[in-house]
């Protein structure tokens, strides 16, 4: 992949080895620590699966996905954290970082009465979506018991910019390793009971990710406030309210966060529509997205990396090694990616055993059977996902993000249009189910994501972007 500005002949072999091995030190420790993140989810829907009939562990992804769909904003304005302090630790402005810090702290708290609204009207939510009546309180019941945690997850995501931002991704890995070790013990506990706790169901798996959520920015803010880290970020020396940096946190962190939103929202609206089929539609998306999780969460930590070092590397030096560093991202992510191709489309008897054992009655016998047709589409697409996720990375580390917002914005709602006007022409002419027409409309989705953002990043404008003067 050859930038207009940057001749691939410039770019000696070693130089590109030497930033995989820069990208793999950082990336590693963050797939990790993503990796945890959708191993949890994963644990937690495949214990509901065993929990008495294994009806709610449908209802647990429809409710953690919109559960992400309202609180992806505020995640996403806080995740920009990492590649701000990239750059001013590029830039030679350490002790700024502290002040900045906790702007993020702030505004995780004021977004307390967003979260309080959104619990109140749950039911009104699901009920709007169309969702079957029987899986509506399981539904209501998960996610807000989960919102509780949701100002957690929002400091959460500052904080652990900090670490991504001065490349202590260790710490993040860590702190991940400990907090999913947590969270899969108190599910296992709290959703089949024992030692005095009655069995919980889905409440209990929905209170094991409550605390957890708070368990992470309890473990950031003791490290942070460690006598080394606040002497050289003045991390207490910056204790106050700075509206010009709050500002400088939504201009960046607003388009971030609505992409989420808008990425999201349209990945719940597909959900749902598969949700009105009934359960056992829902319970095979779910097996095959659980699958799904584990290979692209993970990459969020290759595009973490890449969008870290675009930042530091233009701070500090210029876009020659950044676009190395995303060269040799984007050869991770596709090594990576690759193998989870071979087993959707080779194995995926292998993947799918997990919900074979113990007892199954008939809906999960045919709900994995449909499974392994779905994990056909993830094949598909998943090294475009790989491609669009280390590219807006590197586009959003140097601060493009309005761009990946509005190229997020026009493939969804475009992707949208062609699901809802296609669905019927698909049934009656192409006799394409309802099922796997939805799954057709995500592929397309990514498809034309990864066209966006190969084309923006070609232009190379992004080589003259700073977030911090």
């Amino acid at each position: 992949m050859s930038e207009p500005h940057e001749p691939a002949s410039d770019l000696r072999p070693f130089t590109v080895m030497q930033s995989i091995v820069e990208v793999l030190r950082m990336a590693l420790p963050l797939m990790i620590s993503t990796g945890t993140f959708s191993l949890v989810l994963f644990a937690d829907r495949t214990l509901l699966l065993y929990f008495e009939t294994g009806q709610q562990m449908g209802p647990a992804m429809a409710a953690g996905n919109l559960y992400w769909t309202l609180s992806c904003l505020p995640i996403g304005i806080a995740s920009m954290t990492g590649a701000i302090v990239a750059q001013y630790v590029g830039s030679g402005k350490e002790l700024e970082v502290g002040r900045f810090l906790w702007q993020v702290v702030w505004f995780g708290i004021a977004t307390i009465p967003y979260f309080i609204l959104a619990a109140y009207f749950t039911p009104d939510l699901f009920h709007v979506s169309g969702q079957a009546e029987a899986l509506i309180p399981l539904e209501t019941t998960y996610l807000r018991l989960v919102l509780l945690g949701a100002v957690g997850a929002v400091i959460e995501s500052g904080l652990s910019g900090f670490f991504s931002g001065t490349q202590r991704t260790h710490v993040i890995m860590w702190s991940s390793l400990v907090t999913a070790s947590l969270n899969v013990v108190l599910s296992v506990w709290f959703i089949f009971g024992g030692l005095g706790l009655p069995a919980g169901g889905i409440a209990g798996a929905a209170w094991g990710s409550v605390i957890a959520f708070w368990f992470k920015p309890v473990i950031f803010a003791m490290l942070l406030l460690s006598r080394k880290l606040d002497q050289q970020y003045g991390i207490r020396a910056g204790l106050s309210f700075d509206l010009s940096l709050i500002r400088k946190l939504l201009f960046f962190g607003i388009p971030a966060g609505l992409q989420y939103l808008t990425e999201a929202g349209a990945f719940t609206m597909i959900v749902l529509q598969i949700g009105q089929l009934g359960d056992i539609p829902l319970r095979a998306t779910t097996m095959a997205i659980n699958f799904n999780m584990i290979a692209f969460i993970p990459m969020i930590g290759i595009a973490i990396a890449a969008s870290v070092l675009v930042g530091h590397h233009l701070t500090e030096s210029g876009p020659r090694r950044a676009i190395v560093a995303v060269r040799a991202a984007m050869v991770i992510a596709w090594l990576y990616s690759l193998v989870w191709a071979y087993l959707y489309f080779f194995s995926p008897d292998f993947l799918l055993s997990l919900y074979s054992l113990g007892q199954q009655g008939e809906d999960t016998t045919e709900a994995i059977a449909i499974a392994r047709n779905l994990l056909i589409f993830v094949g598909v697409y998943v090294l475009l996902d790989a491609t669009q996720l280390v590219l807006a990375g590197a586009l959003r580390g140097a601060g493009d993000t309005w761009f990946v917002l509005v190229a997020a914005i026009v493939t969804a709602s475009t992707s949208i249009l062609i699901g809802v006007v296609g669905e019927e022409v698909a049934m009656e002419q192409y006799g394409i189910s309802t099922l796997y027409w939805w799954w057709t409309v995500i592929t397309i989705w990514i498809f034309l994501l990864a066209i966006a953002m190969v084309i923006r990043y070609w232009q190379a404008k992004w080589q003259t972007m700073r977030m911090v003067s």
